[in-house]
């Protein structure tokens, strides 16, 4: 390494603590550290989420304070004495447990999760063997016009009828989208000319997903479909045909799959083996629950 690296290196170590130690949140019953706020975001927010929230500055903020309110309701706790309480000592000595369970399951994991090498080779033969698991399907692009039809159905003939005349002002070169703006029903694209956007199949409603799948080509316009909505007349935009994902996107899928298989398998296993040897004491563990089971006088009869 050059002088400058080599003499930088062991700064790097003070360098992590002082981040790790950097206060987040503080009032008079204490502080909370960097490390504190990330060792809980890790067990209690999950995987799936974290970048997301990490990228959400009101609900690490949020996190924060909460993280401070219990510091401080905890502290109270242990002024009070509250621990050494037989109830305190209890659930201390209950959640110390359930803690120490947990880290011997996850070491348990850990001995048997497959390293990044074995998961990558395993991923990519499963990738190769399983295209059409990591098949984009295909999706279409469409705009619509919806003339909603009362609950009751008494007005069906007069808005098809309606329908029918919008239709053959597209088929005649009425601009569509235009046409949407004006009369579509369904508020929430009739801004945008009725335009839904890409979507798969099984999105919408079964009559729509044929009617919509089953233009040809872009500016062609279906016949009238009806929905529990009432009619709609599809313009088609585009098209996508399904696409197998590249690798490295279908990776970290099949990477999430393995570890959640493993870890169900390996958790599942320990304590199995372990519940096979517990010994259950029947008249002891009847009597305990008999303390807490109020015995209630049959209908009708004195006690």
């Amino acid at each position: 390494l050059p002088l400058g690296a080599a003499l930088a290196q062991p700064a790097a170590a003070p360098a992590a603590a002082a981040q790790a130690n950097a206060v987040v949140a503080s009032g008079p019953a204490g502080t909370v550290t960097a490390a504190q706020l990330e060792t809980a975001v890790t067990e209690l927010v999950p995987e799936r989420d974290r970048e997301k929230f990490w990228a959400t500055p009101a609900a690490v903020t949020r996190f924060a304070r909460s993280l401070y309110v219990q510091h401080a309701l905890a502290a109270q706790a242990r002024q009070a004495k509250l621990d050494q309480t037989p109830e305190g000592v209890a659930l201390v000595a209950l959640k110390q447990e359930q803690a120490l369970m947990e880290l011997s399951l996850r070491r348990a994991v850990g001995d048997v999760l497959p390293n990044d090498a074995a998961l990558k080779q395993y991923a990519r033969s499963e990738y190769q063997a399983k295209p059409e698991r990591y098949t984009r399907p295909e999706e279409v692009r469409v705009r619509h016009i919806l003339l909603a039809v009362a609950k009751d159905g008494s007005d069906d003939e007069a808005v098809k009828a309606r329908a029918e005349a919008l239709r053959a002002q597209v088929q005649q070169g009425a601009d569509f989208a235009k046409l949407a703006s004006e009369n579509s029903s369904d508020q929430s694209n009739a801004a945008r000319g009725g335009d839904l956007g890409f979507f798969a199949r099984g999105k919408m409603a079964k009559a729509f997903d044929d009617a919509a799948f089953g233009l040809a080509k872009p500016g062609d316009v279906s016949a009238l479909v009806r929905t529990q909505f009432g009619y709609h007349i599809i313009q088609l935009e585009d098209r996508k045909a399904a696409t197998l994902m590249p690798f490295d996107e279908a990776y970290p899928l099949i990477r999430e799959e393995v570890r959640t298989a493993v870890t169900a398998r390996e958790r599942g296993r320990v304590w199995e083996a372990e519940d096979e040897k517990a010994q259950v004491q029947e008249p002891a563990l009847q009597a305990v629950a008999g303390r807490h089971v109020t015995v209630l006088p049959l209908s009708g009869k004195k006690p």
